[in-house]
């Protein structure tokens, strides 16, 4: 294991940033909501432990089978549905007319102000809330078009004094910069923002740094550098001057915060190119990191890298969830992590020291690119059971696959390079296994912060992934060529492959895809999705466009001219890239038996992993009776309170589900009248408590129309964009 200790701990107290989560626990006393109190979901993941826990007890396990639906809130056509804030009693999100931020009274949904249309400019996953420590301001901060902007959380006006421009001070021309704004919501502590990135994924992208901002000035306060400079000591375990060309390292995910200890705790991903490192030898700190940052200094108290010198695109892609446990009959504060591996980690929070110890083990240095200098060891957990798969054989297939498909993906298994998890990338089909949107990513880890309980959602989907080179984009410039193609790369080249020649028959080609379809129909297409390729909703407007124009002129060859690029990298070089694709059927499910999709429950005290159920499930599965889980890489996370529940999103299914936390026994089923699409959100308002989970079908078309004008003959669903709000029947008086 590698880790640094040297913490240097100043005390402080819990600032009033955002609604400290010790109050919304103090005040639940024994637990429940009382006559006429409000207990809140005051930030993205529930509280600033990011551990989705609500301390609420009115639902539980004998009365959760009543739960109906209270009311729900119809949003239309949207760039954004996000998991929704809860403050005293006012509920705050966004997506409403194609991207305004909407406050609500959070018991009835009677809309108290809609700001102006396309405030939210891009696909976020939540809001983040800001009182100031003066009592001055109350302000919702959001990111659009890679600024920063707040808006009044009375009146929804936005305030034209606070403008962060993010693009600067990336070592990057902003100009070629196409996007830098993270999809995931930063971070406050007193009056500091704390804000990641998700700068992309190409040759060229920008560094991946964290930075501080001051919520009232709109000044950089400090900037953590994931990507070291020359004369930092980790530079050493990379290239020569890695910021001059190396870009990611990026904390895109949720971040969670000590707010007693002003402690951030921030998780990074793989530094680009993500499947080929001969540019980037060493273990690459901090790619692939859990960093704890002192939030007053900005400086490294202490981290762990999960996986050295990435060659897989493992990302820590989940939430750090904040926990106490027990361990040697003291309590000790935690921080756990999952992994794109499928393995758990958790540490002291203040020292960095495992909770259970983690060993270094040799890993495959089988066939691999010339050049690459491999990690000889990767590391394992030895107590925390991984929560996925990460073995698999050919007796593993599925054998409800029919023939001959099943006697067909045997065939193609017995072709693929496989050493076992960490087979390093080659030129030859090799098999991933964890693929590299799964096991966890956004939104799937959970924990109990009373009883010591971490909760983690699943995926076991394996992929198969090939080297090879041809001309890329250097970054993503101004015009709608590049911009689509980083549109590309970033949604659909996972499935369509790097130079769009799909992998059949799951996934199409899509080279001459315009002479099949017209732009109507492949628009509906891409917001509607058609199993087992998800919708895009988000993708719109000029977006729409650039993505387009790049799906039907556009592949750069290896002998294409050269082209200028930024400084730093040769002209025009070909470079190596991934031609990848995740292993379905042609059914849309995975090709290993079920279960594709698992929730995980394990009791940190001891490091059991005590139960694991399948969530979801593909209703047209040959054998009847049985949960398969779906695979799907659509992750939406679940919430847990203080009765003992877990509410699991069903995408599939289109469910909203409650689980015995003790048992993992499904306590109840709720219909939703679109996929699931977000974490539900626990809050209780005069007393009541509320569930509300955001729904949407990924399509568009004017309400009620059934179809959006110049879509020809293909029929399209009516757009149906919604939170849907549950609780139980109010008692007669």
């Amino acid at each position: 294991m590698k880790f640094c200790g040297g913490l240097k701990f100043v005390a402080g107290g819990a600032g009033v940033a955002a609604l400290s989560v010790f109050a919304i626990y103090g005040a639940m006393g024994n637990g429940g909501a009382g006559k006429s109190l409000n207990v809140d979901w005051a930030t993205y993941e529930a509280n600033q432990e990011g551990n989705h826990y609500s301390p609420l007890t009115q639902i539980n396990r004998s009365n959760v089978k009543d739960l109906q639906v209270a009311w729900t809130y119809d949003i239309g056509e949207s760039v954004s549905i996000d998991n929704p804030l809860i403050i005293n009693g006012i509920m705050y999100l966004s997506g409403k007319n194609g991207g305004a931020i909407s406050a609500l009274d959070a018991a009835t949904g009677k809309e108290i102000w809609v700001s102006e249309p396309k405030m939210v400019s891009a696909r976020q996953r939540g809001l983040t809330y800001w009182e100031s420590t003066d009592h001055t301001k109350r302000r919702i901060v959001f990111y659009r078009a890679n600024h920063i902007r707040q808006i009044d959380a009375e009146t929804g006006k936005l305030d034209p004094t606070y403008d962060v421009d993010l693009k600067q001070g990336l070592e990057r021309d902003p100009e070629v910069i196409f996007n830098v704004q993270s999809v995931s919501p930063p971070r406050v502590w007193r009056d500091t923002l704390l804000v990641g990135s998700s700068p992309g994924e190409e040759y060229g992208s920008p560094v991946g740094d964290i930075r501080a901002f001051d919520l009232n000035t709109g000044k950089l306060v400090w900037q953590f550098h994931t990507i070291p400079t020359p004369d930092e000591p980790e530079a050493k375990t990379w290239g020569p001057n890695p910021r001059a060309f190396n870009g990611g390292a990026n904390s895109w995910t949720g971040s969670s915060v000590d707010e007693k200890r002003g402690i951030l705790y921030a998780v990074t991903g793989s530094s680009t190119y993500d499947f080929w490192g001969v540019d980037r030898p060493g273990d690459n700190l901090y790619a692939d990191c859990l960093l704890a940052i002192d939030i007053r200094t900005g400086k490294l108290l202490w981290h762990f890298q999960d996986v050295h010198h990435d060659l897989w695109d493992y990302d820590l892609a989940s939430t750090p969830v904040l926990f106490t446990a027990k361990s040697k009959g003291k309590k000790v504060d935690s921080v756990a992590i999952a992994g794109k591996t499928g393995f758990l980690f958790a540490f002291d929070r203040v020292t960095g020291k495992p909770l259970f110890p983690i060993e270094e083990r040799p890993v495959p240095q089988g066939e691999h690119m010339e050049g690459e200098r491999l990690s000889p060891t990767q590391p394992f957990p030895t107590v925390l059971k991984p929560f996925v798969r990460q073995t698999f054989t050919v007796d593993d297939i599925d054998p409800a696959i029919p023939e001959p498909e099943r006697s067909e993906i045997q065939a193609r298994f017995r072709t693929l390079r496989w050493e076992g998890i960490f087979t390093p990338p080659s030129t030859k089909p090799t098999l991933e296994a964890p693929g590299s949107n799964g096991a966890a990513n956004f939104g799937t880890t959970s924990a109990d912060p009373v009883r010591g309980r971490v909760y983690v959602a699943g995926v076991d989907i394996p992929a198969v992934i090939q080297l090879t080179k041809s001309r890329p984009q250097f970054g993503a410039g101004n015009n709608p060529m590049e911009r689509g193609r980083s549109l590309y790369q970033k949604n659909c080249a996972v499935c369509h492959g790097a130079d769009r020649t799909g992998h059949p028959p799951t996934f199409p080609s899509l080279i001459g895809v315009n002479a099949r379809l017209n732009n109507e129909e492949l628009i509906d297409l891409i917001h509607a999705g058609k199993s087992p390729m998800p919708g895009f909703p988000n993708i719109t407007g000029q977006s729409m466009t650039d993505l387009l124009t790049y799906v039907n002129n556009g592949f750069i060859p290896s002998d294409a001219p050269p082209r200028k690029v930024m400084k730093g990298l040769a002209e025009g070089e070909p470079r190596w890239r991934t031609d990848y694709g995740y292993w379905y059927t042609k059914a849309g499910n995975g090709v290993m038996r079920p279960p594709w999709t698992t929730l995980s429950a394990y009791d940190m005290n001891t490091g059991a992993q005590l139960w694991q159920v399948p969530i979801d499930s593909d209703p047209n599965y040959p054998i009847k009776g049985i949960k398969t889980g779906t695979g799907d890489t659509n992750k939406v996370g679940i919430a847990i309170t203080g009765s003992g529940l877990l509410f699991v999103p069903e995408d599939r299914l289109k469910k909203l589900i409650a689980l015995d936390a003790d048992t993992g026994k499904t306590l109840w089923e709720g219909d939703l009248p679109e996929n699931a699409v977000g974490i539900p959100s626990v809050y209780a308002v005069n007393g009541r408590e509320y569930v509300v989970v955001p729904a949407a079908s990924g399509v568009i078309g004017p309400k009620g129309s059934g179809r959006p004008a110049g879509s020809g003959t293909k029929p399209v669903r009516t757009v149906h964009n919604q939170f849907v709000v549950f609780a139980l029947p109010e008692k007669k008086k």
